[in-house]
């Protein structure tokens, strides 16, 4: 047990000193107390047995107490204690104390990342919760599954906890040394990437509109860039005999106006979008292998200035059309495979029963969340609002609003930009191996989504990315994007809501319009307002082609649902 008597640690009050003899008074009368709030609290979880005799044993719980952690806008934690496999079974899978880390990274190359992390908290109270993680996998023909979390409770008084163990009889774990650690921090701010898809991937401070916006990039996900691409089901670690080819994405998608993909433009405006690529290579629809490549690749590239290899807190925003052809399937639109290199199926989809619309992420589709603000030939804005670590949580919005709850988790951005390397870290090699400047160079500078570290012990893969418009299983259509934003925190409600609807200048950081015409703006004026409407009228009424809005050929009801939507919008 932890030294709690004796004298004041230098620099430590009086006053401290009397309430920590009071609290350890306390303990020894059977009292419960806790102690002055500290920047860093440990949890000491040595002597923890999960017993090998139950496939199910009860949860596992330790706390910090008496000792108490501060309330922050943040907080860093590790959980990595020393580990041994206890029973039959469980001694041949851990036969020698190792620490947690390590432990994962047998079961998963590179899932060292999980043990320590860091975390927002807004609202500068405690948090009930600091990490939530549910580890496991196969090794040797076992399979393990269990939840690691800290927590904190009213008084401040954090608690690591093993939860929800499932595993075989026989397999059995003692914690042999070590624990969990919490500490306070200040974050840095977030930071707001955005791409408006003017005719190539680059994001607004790439294309020089916002200099100083976030630095995520997106590149195709079977660019020739990176090499060779691993294969499909039953092979996602492999590399095919038959290579996939490259490029399948670039080609099967497309930039160019609206009106000359026979859509509406977004707000009214006639302008510039990216029609993607399903999520099957065309000429080959059922073979699963050549959907391992494409898709849209996004790097949050925040890791220089934010210390988890992950990003548990986040937001993304789409300014997203599904054409009526790509509506009538059950799943339109595949939105994020949130592995880093598309080994499995998509995490976030749009889903279509019966004409009604739905969305999940990261739930069965029976958990789905539906919205009559779903539908197809309709541009809308589309909000994924993610809290792996304080909730659990996602809250999905169209438009502004909240249309409900589903599941929330982390992606992946271990790379450095200015220090990129593989993601084989370990207890005996912290930072991983460094990437050649010559093979970062040859990759443009960003995270190879093949490769893995050359280490035969630990062959991590560099573990950064997220896919967008992806699909092992082949589930999403060619759906129309004006715009993209991604930000490394959870919004506010009222946050998402000020963002509104679709405007055709972007998300955030808007551009000129270059001239384009403003629907809204129907007279000119400089403003959108009642005038516009009364104009718009005269000119429908009449038939004249200036009330063409939506420019099929046509003046006739549906460029009064146009022209309504922008104005309701007020987009320019």
């Amino acid at each position: 047990m932890r030294e709690l008597g004796g004298r004041a640690s230098p620099g430590e009050s009086g006053m401290n000193m009397v309430k920590r003899v009071a609290c350890v008074a306390g303990l020894a009368a059977g009292l419960a107390c806790t102690a002055a709030a500290q920047p860093t609290v440990g949890i000491d979880l040595s002597g923890v047995s999960i017993s090998s005799l139950s496939a199910s044993p009860p949860d596992v719980v330790r706390s910090s107490a008496p000792a108490t952690i501060s309330a922050a806008s943040g907080y860093q934690y590790t959980f990595n204690p020393t580990v041994r496999g206890t029973g039959l079974l469980g001694a041949l899978l851990i036969p020698t104390a190792t620490p947690l880390g390590d432990v994962l990274n047998s079961f998963v190359p590179g899932q060292y990342r999980v043990v320590t992390g860091a975390m927002r908290n807004p609202s500068g109270t405690r948090p009930a919760r600091v990490y939530f993680e549910r580890v496991g996998g196969t090794f040797s023909g076992l399979t393990l599954s269990l939840t690691l979390a800290l927590e904190i409770d009213s008084a401040g008084i954090a608690q690591a906890a093993v939860r929800n163990i499932t595993k075989p009889v026989g397999v059995g774990l003692s914690i042999t040394a070590g624990g969990a650690t919490i500490s306070t921090w200040t974050p840095p701010p977030p930071v707001v990437s955005e791409w408006h898809f003017q005719g190539d991937l680059l994001s607004v401070r790439e294309n020089g509109l916002a200099p100083a916006s976030g630095p995520s990039k997106l590149r195709y996900l079977d660019d020739a860039a990176f090499g060779p691409i691993l294969g499909g089901p039953g092979q996602t670690g492999e590399f095919p005999s038959t290579p996939t080819p490259h490029g399948v994405t670039a080609a099967q998608s497309a930039f160019g106006l609206t009106s000359g993909f026979g859509i509406p433009g977004p707000g009214g405006v006639d302008t510039v979008v990216y029609r993607t690529s399903p999520t099957r290579n065309l000429s080959d629809p059922g073979n699963r292998a050549l959907s391992r490549g494409i898709g849209l690749l996004m790097w949050p590239n925040t890791r220089d200035f934010w210390p988890d290899d992950k990003i548990a807190q986040w937001t993304m925003v789409w300014d997203l059309f599904i054409p009526a052809s790509s509506w009538n399937t059950e799943w339109p639109v595949a939105l994020i495979e949130d592995n880093h290199n598309n080994d499995d199926r998509a995490d976030c989809l749009i889903r279509q029963v019966g004409g009604a619309g739905s969305i999940g992420y990261d739930v069965a589709p029976g958990e789905y969340v539906a919205s009559s603000l779903i539908g197809p030939d309709r541009w809308m804005r589309l909000a994924l609002v993610s809290d792996g670590y304080l909730t659990g949580e996602g809250r999905l919005y169209v438009d502004g609003q909240f249309i409900g709850t589903t599941s929330g988790s982390w992606v992946y951005n271990s790379t450095k930009s200015a220090d990129p390397r593989y993601g084989d870290v370990s207890t005996g090699q912290q930072q991983g191996t460094p990437v050649p400047p010559a093979s970062w160079s040859a990759w443009g500078e960003f995270p190879n989504p093949w490769v893995v570290a050359p280490n035969s012990g630990n062959p991590a893969p560099m573990a950064s990315t997220m896919c967008l418009f992806a699909d092992l299983q082949g589930r999403g259509e060619s759906v129309y994007i004006a715009g993209l934003m991604f930000t490394d925190e959870a919004l506010t409600g009222q946050q998402v809501a000020a963002l509104g609807g679709v405007n055709p200048l972007g998300i955030v950081y808007l551009r000129d319009d270059g001239g384009g015409r403003c629907i809204a703006d129907y007279n000119e004026d400089g403003g959108v307002d009642g005038a516009d409407v009364e104009a718009f009228f005269l000119d429908w009424e009449a038939g004249d082609a200036n009330a063409d809005v939506n420019e099929d050929g046509g003046v006739d009801g549906a460029d009064v649902e146009v022209f309504f939507i922008a104005w309701e919008e007020g987009g320019c």
